[in-house]
């Protein structure tokens, strides 16, 4: 087993939380990655904040579970810092269950082991206090306010940090589409169905029609995108008639299931919407900040954002050289931005997708009310550039490989040895007839002196992925 580095970050939530007169003590980090159905018996599923991911890749929801409250909670928990972080517990494997009844001692379940592995590579004073949550009442219950990736239909009445429904309605990417915050043209096509119509299947279909209609109509290019999805799983990239039927193939599927996520509690928040948007060429810059309890935005950093072939984010680049000049950059934006959430009363970490037009403009193309994946990247900056001169930074996460921690450490021994890999998430589970596989979730923190050898790595990696 390879020792790793200690990772020191630059700052923590902890810190950022603590700024303006703030008490990161009086906070507890709840941290769940959104999944539209039920994934582990400990986090129940929303019904009022519902989220949509048509395009995510359909697993078995052991498998989900170990990505979306094993890794990618972890990931987004690895910047906690010094104060209480609450992650929820996976339901025990068969091959846990058999493990338990033979063993004179009752074992940890592997997603625990593997999480605190993860965090005990921090700095001593920068580790959180990690806790588990078996049972949602508990953490319902705890008198401490809890500060969430997105809101959960279980803490309503029961102290979020900041009020679920004003959460939920800023993450809305229709909020964006009708705000007066510089953004794309975008034209928004609302559901005109009530929660009480929703089983009627002659209404159900005529709606459907109608608000595919203009999809296949619109002159491409165009953008598509569902109002509460999340890593681009609700996005539509559609530049081409192949892409425009494929578009609407698996919208009329994954409608009937949207118009089910209507209640009489969300149906006025307009969750089931199409949005139509015209393409920004080239690049786009996620810029992240965190909001502080008197409204003071703090600049973090920008990335620049991965997407893989399904145009999903799956990680991203970071120049620590140009973290200045790109603060400056966006400035504007970044104060219109917090201007706006903090007077509907967010605080907290944030992120913003910014793209330039053809004229200049700095256009928001979309607003991540919550941390973001790029997020932890930014806070590696001490890490990777202050301390070992690396100015090009990388992540990848989830990277789902075969195997388990140790023999990954082994074939990168050297470079998690010398601090250019960090590991900053990691949850293992067990697959193939038997469960005779071993393969695992992580989440991979890079750091290169170029991005050529950064390319290259990540390349190296992608190899290792388990593709489906």
């Amino acid at each position: 087993m390879t020792t790793p580095r200690q990772v020191e970050l630059t700052t923590t939530l902890a810190d950022l939380y603590s700024q303006d007169g703030g008490n990161s003590d009086e906070i507890a980090l709840v941290y769940a990655f959104p999944n539209p159905t039920q994934i582990a018996a400990s986090l129940p599923t929303s019904h009022k904040y519902a989220y949509q991911g048509p395009r995510t890749i359909k697993v078995s929801a052991d498998t989900m579970a170990r990505i979306c409250l094993g890794c990618l909670a972890q990931y987004y928990g690895f910047i906690a810092g010094p104060m209480d972080l609450y992650l929820f517990d996976l339901d025990k494997t068969k091959m846990e269950v058999l493990h338990e009844a033979i063993s004179w001692t009752k074992p940890e379940p592997w997603h625990r082991v593997d999480a605190m592995r993860v965090l005990r590579d921090l700095h001593v004073s920068q580790q959180p206090r990690l806790q588990f949550i078996q049972n949602s009442n508990t953490i319902a219950n705890l008198e401490k306010k809890k500060a969430i990736i997105t809101p959960m239909d279980f803490l309503d009445g029961h102290g979020p940090l900041v009020d679920q429904d004003v959460h939920w309605d800023l993450l809305s990417k229709r909020t964006l589409a009708l705000s007066d915050l510089p953004s794309p043209p975008t034209e928004v096509t609302d559901s005109i169905l009530r929660a009480d119509e929703k089983d009627d299947k002659v209404i159900l279909e005529t709606e459907i029609n109608r608000m595919l209609k203009r999809i296949a109509s619109r002159p491409l290019p165009f953008v598509v995108k569902l109002p509460l999805g999340m890593g681009g799983h609700a996005v539509f990239m559609v530049n081409n008639e192949q892409k425009r039927q494929s578009c609407l193939r698996i919208l009329r599927e994954e409608l009937p299931s949207m118009f089910q996520s209507l209640t009489r509690e969300n149906e006025d928040r307009m969750p089931v919407s199409l949005l139509l948007q015209d393409v920004v060429p080239g690049p786009s810059d996620g810029v992240s900040i965190f909001i502080t309890q008197t409204g003071r935005p703090i600049y973090i950093s920008t990335s620049e954002q991965i997407l893989n072939e399904r145009d999903q984010w799956s990680g991203g680049y970071m120049d620590y050289t140009r973290q200045e000049a790109l603060g400056r950059k966006y400035h504007d934006i970044i104060q219109k931005v917090a201007k706006y959430v903090f007077e509907r009363g967010y605080y907290g970490p944030m992120g913003v997708d910014v793209m330039t037009d053809e004229h200049g403009q700095q256009l928001i193309v979309d607003m991540n009310i919550r941390q973001t994946g790029s997020y932890t990247l930014g806070l590696m900056k001490k890490h990777f550039y202050e301390q070992r001169n690396l100015p090009i930074g990388g992540l990848v996460c989830p990277l789902a490989i075969l195997g388990d921690r140790d023999s990954f450490e082994k074939m990168f021994a050297k470079q998690i040895q010398d601090g250019t890999i960090v590991i900053a998430a990691w949850c293992r589970g067990k697959a193939g007839p038997g469960a005779m596989f071993t393969w695992s979730a992580c989440g991979l923190l890079l750091g290169t002196e170029t991005r050529e050898e950064m390319e290259a790595l990540m390349d190296k990696l992608d190899k290792m992925a388990v593709k489906k």
